[in-house]
């Protein structure tokens, strides 16, 4: 009673045998770049490689859109996503295979991830590559020379912005102290004022009141 399934666990052993060695020489898949950066109408270059044979790679964008990019195996002809028609080369062997990928648009903007495939088995890398296609045009990436006198404008400013504040600060100072000499020339009015207005009605009274000479 026990044979038969001893011999039907032997029969699936030997029927998974060929696929095993395929599926065991592949210990880890590799991608790189992370990450890179290119402007509109450049290029960058994605390597997948893997330790063991491969039925074949797909190279697939996750993000923004889940998409098929390209299919690649060796000796066949690559299937290329109609997006990347006649912008995708190739070089290398499917075992370390190198993408660039031309001509770009920031459409093409995403995260890219290689994927192996066995008879069994699909592998991915433990990270894919974020490519970011920029606005600026080739070789805008390089700053232009600034003219002889841009390098001079600030301390410019910064001589005119010191001279303005002394200036202003001068100009209050002098106000201040001219406020100062008049507030103090008016006391001195108010203070006379007052003293002949004190004096007058005495002396107007002594005027208009003369002296009684029968008394």
């Amino acid at each position: 009673m026990a044979r038969p399934p001893r011999l039907l666990l032997l029969t699936l052993l030997l029927a998974l045998a060929p696929g095993l060695p395929k599926a065991l020489t592949i210990q880890e898949m590799q991608q790189s770049p992370c990450f890179t950066m290119a402007p509109v109408a450049g290029a960058v270059n994605i390597t997948c490689s893997t330790g063991g044979a491969l039925s074949g790679i797909y190279l697939k964008r996750l993000w923004p859109q889940p998409t098929d990019i390209i299919y690649y195996e060796d000796g066949v002809m690559p299937t290329v996503n109609t997006l990347f028609r006649d912008r995708v080369n190739f070089s290398g062997s499917q075992d370390k295979l190198t993408i660039t990928l031309q001509r770009l648009q920031p459409a093409d903007t995403g995260t890219y991830i290689c994927e192996g495939l066995t008879e069994t088995h699909v592998f991915r890398p433990p990270q894919g590559t974020l490519v970011l296609v920029t606005e600026l045009s080739q070789g805008a990436h390089r700053c232009p020379e600034a003219p002889p006198t841009a390098s001079a404008l600030p301390a410019a400013l910064m001589v005119v912005s010191f001279l303005l504040g002394l200036g202003l600060g001068v100009a209050c100072v002098l106000a201040r102290t001219q406020m100062k000499k008049v507030c103090s020339s008016r006391d001195k009015d108010s203070a006379a004022c007052g003293v002949y207005e004190d004096m007058s009605p005495s002396r107007c009274h002594t005027l208009s009141a003369p002296p009684n000479l029968y008394q």
